[in-house]
């Protein structure tokens, strides 16, 4: 009997093969690897030339904790939140490079953790380009390693309006939110009253958002408890601190600065008077394209709530999903009141004000860029050319960035520059410094600093000289354009190498000084040519005559008995040129008039070292010897000091005017028939050289 019974397999239907469990894809980590590429530029491009030594206002924050200097003055204006940020390091190490590197690293942790509020509004690509876009600009990155508070308020606004957008759905995100608002408050009060009016607003108006209005008012009130108690401890309250701060800042009121914001845009840091022009316009493409791309977010983003509305009445279908309006509008509204005080209220600008209206815009434009590509025809393409626009935009940037870092570490340089200096005049601690720049330069020397004028007026000038008569001080002015106020006519400047400035060290102070540098040399050579050299201290005619009134009176009589007299200087090959001159003296100061664009007054603007023989007279009649005056001259141009001079010695015009300042007196005469050199130097008494019978070398007798 055949076996017709088919196989089993044949009868049963095939199993089907299990398809292996599909893998689960984690997004990639956009924000985080731009949170670490913000890190690198910083430690590739800023922290290289800013590691060595603080900025002005870097030195005040850091001052204020800083256990090894005294604190200098801090204006009404600014609020401690920095300080206290920077205090555990600074109290544990007075390494600068080490301060750079841990807020580089903390900036680059807040910047990922404030757009990491948005991940739950908004998709994660968005939020990182927003991040991007922010972080990539120039004064972003060359703020991040910085003890400034501007790039602090920029984080936290960015996360503060995040977790406000996040109330209605999340109980805890209103404690967040007063958290955050505590801590901008807290680094810079006005910004956080002005983040948080917007907020405050919408809340009140809006109902799901009012849970929000406790911490509101709670949060801010926290973060500026520390502000108001100064305000009353210092300046008698809330009102007079925001008067004080008001002149500080140049009178508040109705200020259009934009046009001041545009200059600055591609540097200075710090634009005050901002008579700049904008620089490199090309490389400004995206800070001019700013406001254009804001209002065009804007558009879309209302029409886009028409086409919801459409479609909740059966009119239309949506071709994607498209973000609620608060979360393009809401960012604009804070960016725009945060703006408001430094476009329309002061007179200055700089780059770093508006950071915080470029961390939120940032977030919009980010947006538009997306639903550009999704609802263009060629998205690919689309993408394409916008990440080459992209890429192009933080080229320009980190061009500026390479600019105004070199100029910043130029900048402090000069002032660590200047606080070896006055170290090497003897200035130890205690100290004061005053003067053009004390801030800074007082900080890295050790010292105190002090000013009887201007926004950083903290003491008066009686004040001032009580405390010069008791520590070493030192008043900074710029090398040949301010001429020394009265109170220090005759105090000793020293130039300070490889600086712009003199440090004017009062008469009791040089003379230790000098005998200290004395002590330290193991020979001195007699008076010479060399006492034109540009290192030589110098002074007034007022403070040669303050120490030395004798020779003084005799000097400026003996300028007095003739016309003229010879005036040495230097030509561009640096042979001397020998040239008559007249000679005058007016407010206790040495003047050297000339004729328009003559030899000398072109010699003495390339190289200002002089010297002035007085005319020896005839052979019948001496005169009483021989004198020389060397030193610098400054030219003077201010129309009210050359009207003066003009008024009073009536030289034909126009002129040249130059002030000396003296390094070297030199007076030579014969005293019961022997030849007597007298010499002297700023500091120093008058030193007699005497010749002893036929030994050439001379006995001085001080």
């Amino acid at each position: 009997m055949e076996n017709t019974a088919a196989p089993a397999a044949a009868v049963l239907p095939p199993r089907p093969r299990s398809r292996p469990p599909r893998r689960y894809r984690r997004p990639a980590p956009w924000l985080g690897l731009v949170a670490i590429g913000y890190a690198v530029v910083q430690l590739a491009m800023v922290i290289p030339h800013t590691g060595h030594a603080l900025g002005w206002d870097e030195s005040v924050y850091v001052s204020q904790v800083d256990p090894r200097t005294p604190p200098a003055y801090f204006s009404a204006p600014r609020s401690r939140g920095v300080s206290l940020l920077v205090a555990p390091l600074v109290s544990a190490t007075d390494s600068i490079p080490a301060l750079r590197i841990v807020l580089m690293l903390l900036s680059a942790g807040a910047l990922y953790g404030a757009f990491r509020v948005w991940t739950r509004l908004l998709p994660a690509p968005q939020v990182a380009l927003a991040a991007l876009l922010f972080s990539g600009l120039w004064i972003t990155q060359i703020s991040g390693p910085a003890v400034m508070p501007n790039l602090w308020v920029a984080l936290g606004a960015v996360a503060a309006v995040g977790w406000f957008l996040r109330v209605p759905d999340e109980p805890n995100a209103r404690w967040w939110l007063a958290a955050v608002l505590a801590g901008v408050t807290l680094v810079r009060t006005p910004d956080g009253g002005w983040l948080t009016l917007p907020l405050l607003i919408g809340a009140i108006g809006v109902r799901p958002w009012r849970p929000a209005v406790l911490p509101l008012l709670c949060g801010p009130l926290l973060g500026a408890a520390q502000w108001i108690g100064e305000a009353y401890d210092r300046f008698g309250g809330i009102g007079g601190r925001l008067n004080v701060s008001s002149d500080v800042e140049g009178g508040m009121g109705l200020h259009f600065s934009v046009g001041a914001a545009l200059r600055s845009l591609n540097g200075p840091q710090l634009c005050r008077p901002c008579e700049v022009p904008l620089r490199h316009p090309e490389l400004a493409v995206w800070w001019l394209a700013l406001p254009v791309l804001t209002l065009l977010a804007v558009h879309t983003a209302l029409r886009d709530r028409q086409e919801l509305r459409r479609v909740r009445v059966g009119l239309g279908r949506p071709a994607l999903r498209l973000p609620a309006v608060p979360l393009t509008l809401l960012p604009i509204v804070c960016a725009a009141a945060l703006a408001v005080p430094y476009l329309l209220l002061i007179g200055y600008s700089a780059p770093r004000f508006l950071m915080p209206s470029y961390a939120l815009l940032a977030l919009p434009i980010a947006g538009l860029v997306f639903r550009a590509v999704r609802a263009a025809r060629s998205p690919q393409h689309l993408a394409v050319a916008l990440g080459v626009i992209i890429t192009l935009h933080l080229a320009s940037q980190f061009v500026i960035l390479h600019h105004t870092a070199k100029q910043s570490d130029a900048t402090t340089g000069r002032y660590r520059t200047a606080a070896q200096g006055l170290q090497r005049l003897g200035l130890r601690a205690p100290c004061l410094v005053t003067g053009d720049r004390a801030l800074p330069v007082a900080y890295h020397a050790g010292c105190s600093s002090a000013q009887t004028s201007g926004n950083n007026r903290s003491t008066t000038l009686p004040s001032l000289l009580r405390r010069a008569a008791r520590e070493p001080t030192a008043l900074l002015l710029r090398r040949g354009q301010a001429r020394p106020p009265a109170y220090a006519r005759t105090w000793v400047a020293y130039p300070l190498p490889g600086t712009e400035w003199n440090a004017y060290l009062p008469p009791d102070q040089a003379r230790e000084s000098e005998a200290r540098k004395s002590r330290q040399q193991t020979s001195g050579n007699g008076p010479s040519m060399g006492a034109m050299t540009m290192t030589y201290p110098t002074t007034s005619w007022a403070g040669f005559a303050a120490a030395e009134p004798a020779l003084a009176d005799y000097a400026q009589n003996r300028f007095g008995r003739y016309r003229h007299h010879v005036l040495a200087t230097l030509r561009e090959d640096g042979s001397p040129r020998v040239t008559p001159l007249e000679v005058n003296f007016l407010s206790g100061e040495l003047w050297l008039g000339m004729m328009p664009e003559s030899r000398k007054a072109l010699d003495l603007r390339r190289d200002p070292r002089f010297s002035v023989q007085a005319n020896p007279g005839t052979d019948e009649d001496p005169a009483g010897g021989d004198l020389r005056v060397s030193g610098r001259a400054v030219e003077v141009t201010d129309p009210g000091t050359v009207a003066r001079f003009a008024e009073e010695f009536r030289p034909p015009e126009p002129f040249h005017l130059f002030r000396a300042e003296l390094t070297e007196v030199v007076h030579t005469a014969l005293e019961d028939g022997r030849l007597v050199l007298r010499t002297w130097h700023p500091g120093q008494p008058v030193r007699a050289l005497r010749p002893r019978g036929d030994d050439p070398q001379p006995r001085a007798d001080s």
